[in-house]
């Protein structure tokens, strides 16, 4: 592979109570993504009027260190009711709108729960403490729990099957290059995580950065460092050659299972 992977992304420590710490800062923000932002929380504004309660940014965005033509950028709001369907075709026209308006941006996830889903669920809570930057409203997570690396830091690792399973299921009906290589780059970054959740207690720290992942599990893996790096280049640069894709996954799938069943955790 031509492509070229930079070594960018960061880890979260942990404080001395063990807690993951979230150091996001507005201020962190690049300059060229701010227009972005903005638009979105007009979208929000505009289109679920009085029904938002808080609006969070994730990802390499959130971090600052977004890379453009590479890096989609991440929200979340908390909403007060449900949104309807017709609010979710809204939210397809304004990820065409978003696109079309900054050719840099890779794509756009607008994700939302509502705050009694958020207030029940623990899974929620810990992506809204270890993962988001608060932009708008009330932010919520004062309220809420601090996470160290317990059950929801391993995301990913605790349903590989699952994740195999979905993907296939996307692959049968699904033959557009674009939409092969979206499927390639969502299963490509999963399966780097997981190499990172087998290494995280060992590591005391959190992340999902690609790079920290990769690094980190090569550490602990020396012997698998390779397989790990091919899956790290087609997370950033994707295949719509579903052999390439799997000459890569099946065996370092094989691996990762096997390694997480010895997990006692």
């Amino acid at each position: 592979m031509g492509n070229k992977i930079k070594n960018i992304g960061s880890v979260q420590p942990l404080d001395e109570e063990g807690f993951i710490i979230n150091d996001l800062s507005l201020d962190n923000l690049q300059p060229e993504y701010l227009p972005i932002v903005n638009d979105i929380l007009k979208f929000y504004k505009t289109e679920f009027p009085k029904n938002i309660h808080s609006v969070y940014l994730r990802g390499s965005v959130a971090k600052g260190k977004a890379v453009p033509n590479i890096s989609d950028i991440d929200t979340f709001a908390i909403s007060y009711s449900e949104i309807t369907r017709q609010d979710l075709l809204d939210r397809i026209k304004f990820y065409h709108e978003m696109t079309a308006k900054y050719p840099f941006l890779k794509g756009i996830e607008i994700f939302t729960k509502t705050l009694e889903e958020v207030q029940s669920s623990e899974r929620l809570q810990f992506l809204l403490q270890s993962q988001c930057l608060f932009v708008e409203g009330k932010d919520l997570r004062p309220e809420l729990p601090k996470f160290g690396i317990g059950e929801w830091a391993y995301a990913h690792s605790n349903d590989i099957d699952g994740g195999i399973k979905m993907l296939k299921g996307w692959l049968e009906k699904e033959t557009a290059e674009e939409d092969l290589k979206e499927n390639c780059t969502w299963i490509m970054k999963r399966t780097v995580r997981i190499g990172f959740e087998l290494v995280m207690e060992k590591e005391q720290c959190f992340t999902r950065d690609l790079y920290p992942c990769y690094e980190r599990f090569a550490k602990h893996y020396p012997e698998k460092a390779e397989e790990m790096r091919k899956a790290l280049e087609l997370a950033v640069f994707p295949t719509a050659d579903m052999d390439e894709m799997w000459a890569v996954l099946n065996p370092l799938t094989t691996f990762l299972k096997g390694e997480v069943g010895k997990r006692t955790i």
